[in-house]
């Protein structure tokens, strides 16, 4: 029997076939395309993290696709702040923030030595002051009067373990730099650290 004028069956049959494989390649070009305009975002970009006001406009382009963000508080004491984001239960960004006597190293300090690590130390061991720009975070230290007394607070941000945002190194650097810059003159208003 040929195929082109086979039996009314085998015609039926191939048009199912067709139909049904248009429907699955529909499908799963629907499934792998977010269908969200912002690049695959099912989320909204918070204007709050760790309970500061965050330009959210300076947070997204470090924050990864996905659809569910989530903050974790880890517990704030009076001058410091720790709170980490998630999405889709993934570590996309770390704050940690401290008080410190003027005379502090945070580079001596080992939960801050762990996790920056020993490349972003200053060579000479001298006391470091200003802001530093890494691959997949920024560090800055900067002078303030804590509670009447002359200290330095110092912010880390970390991008998560996944795939880090911006993909590209330099817009990376240039999304932490822009990010730390706006998000600490309100992290030490919020601390009380002017």
């Amino acid at each position: 029997m040929n195929i082109a004028t086979g039996s009314r069956r085998t015609r039926l049959f191939t048009r199912h076939a067709a139909a049904a494989g248009l429907c699955a390649a529909l499908l799963a070009v629907s499934a792998c395309s977010s269908g969200d305009e912002d690049g695959g975002r099912g989320y909204s970009v918070p204007d709050r993290l760790c309970g500061v006001d965050v330009g959210g406009e300076t947070l997204e382009p470090l924050l990864p696709d996905g659809e569910r963000l989530a903050e974790r508080d880890s517990g704030s004491a009076p001058g410091s702040l720790r709170c980490a984001l998630t999405v889709d239960e993934r570590p996309a960004l770390s704050v940690v923030g401290d008080v410190l006597n003027t005379d502090a190293d945070p580079f001596a300090d080992a939960d801050w030595y762990l996790r920056l690590g020993k490349d972003a130390a200053p060579k000479d061991g001298a006391q470091y002051r200003g802001t530093r720009i890494m691959d997949r975070f920024a560090f800055t230290v900067k002078e303030c009067a804590y509670q009447g007394s002359a200290r330095k607070y110092a912010v880390l941000v970390e991008l998560g373990e996944s795939k880090p945002m911006p993909e590209d190194v330099a817009d990376r650097r240039e999304a932490l730099k822009e990010f730390i810059n706006g998000f600490v003159p309100s992290v030490l208003k919020a601390q009380g650290c002017s």
